[in-house]
């Protein structure tokens, strides 16, 4: 095995604080004192070009930001307006979870969907994941070289991704960022949470997927406010807000109507606007990882960055 997904490059924090038990790759027990870095739909926004279009003044963007926010409420509340849960879903989880699946039966389940078996290959195949030379290309192939923990990293995104809605529209590239986001997010929680065992790792990616689709929801809701608007866009800071409180939101309302566990749930549900005293040790590292991949992203070259 290569534990490809386990080497995430350090990313130091915003603060000038010493690292704390996040950055030591061990979850923080409850309650200890640490310095956690939230912020992370700001970056987003700067990278998609947002603050530079022109946008209307912060009262005059406020019906805006209601309608959406009304928009979302709705969809927390009525999980019909959710996306669509991914069809094997329930059958993968399960063998993703069994600590007695081989990388050969999970890759067994994937075979039965070509498109997804060809989603898996082509993330393993990406930038971000693929760490040799040589292309993976069948599903054994990918077994021997990522291992059983690289497939279920790979297949948790693979699943994920499809659902991932990324059209282009008045916000540009945000949406695709917000995917490239995620992805960072969740390899980052890995190597975050890695010290605790393999269902924590689990538990910070599945988090971390749930945030990045919830984030998609969000400017889909922001994105069809502003059409009824006739275009115009409130203002950065308010959008930012919006984004970072509505996200985890929407992934924890996505999550539940997914059946995903409780941890995950409440990894996401520890995002609200908090200190880290309040945070449970997933919903630190969860807000590490999240702050951390922006900072990544923000020193990836726009060209290299979709």
């Amino acid at each position: 095995m290569t534990g490809w997904w386990r080497q995430v490059r350090s990313t130091a924090p915003s603060s000038a604080s010493p690292a704390n038990a996040c950055e030591e790759g061990r979850l923080p027990e409850s309650g200890e004192r640490t310095e956690v870095p939230k912020e992370w739909a700001g970056t987003l926004l700067r990278l998609a070009g947002v603050e530079s279009v022109p946008t209307l003044a912060p009262q005059e963007g406020l019906p805006i930001i209601g309608v959406a926010r009304a928009a979302l409420a709705r969809f927390a509340d009525d999980p019909q307006r959710l996306p669509r849960r991914p069809q094997m879903l329930p059958q993968l989880l399960g063998a993703l979870n069994d600590p007695d699946a081989s990388g050969r039966d999970i890759a067994g389940i994937i075979a039965r969907d070509p498109a997804l078996a060809a989603n898996l290959l082509k993330l393993a195949n990406s930038a971000l994941y693929r760490r040799h030379a040589a292309a993976i290309e069948s599903l054994d192939r990918a077994v021997a070289v990522v291992g059983v923990e690289g497939l279920r990293h790979l297949v948790a995104v693979a699943l994920m991704q499809p659902v991932m809605r990324t059209e282009s529209g008045v916000f540009g590239r945000l949406p695709h960022l917000i995917w490239d986001h995620t992805q960072h997010t969740a390899v980052i929680a890995a190597g975050l949470a890695r010290a605790s065992g393999r269902e924590q790792v689990f538990v910070a990616q599945l988090a971390a997927l749930q945030q990045g689709l919830g984030a998609i929801v969000v400017v889909q809701a922001l994105r069809d406010a502003c059409a009824d608007a006739g275009g115009a866009l409130p203002d950065a800071p308010s959008l930012q807000r919006l984004l970072q409180h509505w996200s985890p939101r929407m992934g924890g309302a996505i999550a539940r109507a997914w059946g995903l566990s409780a941890p995950v749930i409440e990894a996401l549900a520890g995002q609200r606007d908090q200190g880290a005293a309040a945070m449970g040790p997933l919903a630190r590292v969860l807000a590490t990882a999240a702050a951390q991949a922006s900072a990544e992203l923000e020193g990836v070259p726009q060209a290299d960055a979709a």
